[in-house]
């Protein structure tokens, strides 16, 4: 993942354009606001390895229907990456968005950036649903990358 000014041009591939092919495997990219430029980076990367991907920042206008559009592109996801920050940890969307994509059983994958699992329970917050769902270190996510191709490309490795 490209850190730095010159990664700032990123491709948008939008619920409310036609950029999508709705049988394109789909990633629903969770983050706290404080988060938006590492998980605009993450969605380029995620859009790379040839998944359409959705991040609230960029696919829903201002003024829209907030909580329709999260619920609607949850369900049309196929999966939901969760990028935990020490501010997104915080913020009580991440939480709902990553209990609404388990609820209906979909993959999810927690990448942690500048804090791990431990701090969860350190600061008394608990790790919740994280017990039973892929965990890795932003410095490890081309494995991620890797392993989204295949499920891309029509192989179901989770």
């Amino acid at each position: 993942i490209g850190v730095g000014p010159a990664c700032l041009s990123i491709g948008v591939i939008s619920d409310f354009g036609n950029h999508m092919d709705e049988d394109q495997y789909r990633v629903f990219v969770s983050h706290g606001s404080d988060d938006t430029w590492v998980a605009e980076q993450i969605a380029r990367s995620v859009r790379d390895s040839g998944a359409a991907t959705f991040l609230d920042e960029t696919n829903i206008p201002k003024g829209g229907n907030f909580k329709q559009v999260i619920h609607r592109e949850i369900a049309s996801s196929d999966e939901l990456l969760a990028l935990f920050t020490p501010w997104s940890a915080k913020r009580s969307w991440v939480w709902i968005e990553i209990g609404a994509a388990w609820g209906q059983g979909k993959p999810v994958v927690a990448v942690f950036y500048g804090l791990d699992v431990r701090d969860l329970e350190e600061s008394g917050q608990g790790k919740g649903m994280l017990e039973d769902i892929n965990v890795l270190q932003l410095n490890h996510i081309d494995r991620y990358l890797a392993e989204l191709k295949t499920r891309v490309n029509g192989g179901r490795r989770v």
